[in-house]
């Protein structure tokens, strides 16, 4: 799997990026690579889960269980509980939850794709998002936790204009995020930031993407400079 990690200063300032687009060059990865430099540069620690790159398989199934407890049915839930309990997750889902313990604040970089992310990333979610670490532990109810002390940013490039997010087209864009940010983070308790959204990102001119960059990178540093006040 791809990893990239760096060392920091600062304790308690771990950063996931699961990153989605299937080209190195385009404007969603350049913001991937802003995201590492900036930071990396604050101090933070940094992994990078980049699904097309590693290959990842976005497919649930019963390769996701090595020592399942019910053969002749499956049933996502009842064995990935069963599996976070006894160690038995499959390598690459276990390394993929791994990396979401450790981190304080999740990145989700992706492109909007029919107002939603990749099929990919769905799948990250529907195999790391487990039960028994992100929801379903003792009396943590949904939308408190288990996952409250960890931070999510949706960061998307859109070839949508702003304009168009609108109750009389596909939705605005607060209703066409709900499923991700609300569905999603925020069930598993994850404190929900504003989602950095890069809008018109294939057709915009090279300025206005300069523009996205630079305000994606002042973003990232108010995040790490908060993340510090609020680490132990």
């Amino acid at each position: 799997m791809h990893t990239e990690t760096a060392t920091g200063t600062v304790p308690g300032v771990n950063a996931l990026i699961v990153h989605a687009h299937p080209e190195p060059r385009s404007f969603c990865s350049a913001l991937r690579d802003v995201a590492v430099h900036e930071l990396e540069a604050s101090g933070a620690t940094v992994e990078v889960s980049d699904l097309y790159e590693d290959g990842f398989v976005p497919v649930l199934s019963w390769h996701d269980f090595t020592a399942p407890v019910e053969p002749a049915v499956l049933r996502p839930m009842e064995e990935q509980a069963a599996a976070v309990s006894s160690g038995t997750l499959a390598a690459d889902v276990a390394e993929q939850v791994a990396r979401l313990q450790r981190a304080d604040l999740v990145i989700v970089n992706a492109p909007m794709w029919w107002y939603s992310v990749p099929a990919i990333m769905k799948g990250w979610f529907d195999r790391v998002l487990v039960s028994g670490v992100a929801y379903g532990v003792g009396d943590v109810k949904p939308f408190t936790g288990p996952l409250n002390a960890k931070r999510a940013l949706l960061t998307l490039t859109a070839s949508n204009e702003a304009a168009d997010f609108t109750a009389e087209r596909a939705g605005t864009l607060e209703t066409v995020l709900r499923p991700i940010v609300h569905g999603t983070f925020r069930y598993v308790g994850m404190q929900v930031l504003e989602p950095f959204v890069a809008f018109g990102a294939d057709v915009v001119d090279e300025a206005t993407r300069a523009t996205y960059l630079a305000a994606y990178s002042a973003r990232l540093r108010e995040l790490v400079a908060e993340e510090k006040t609020i680490s132990p």
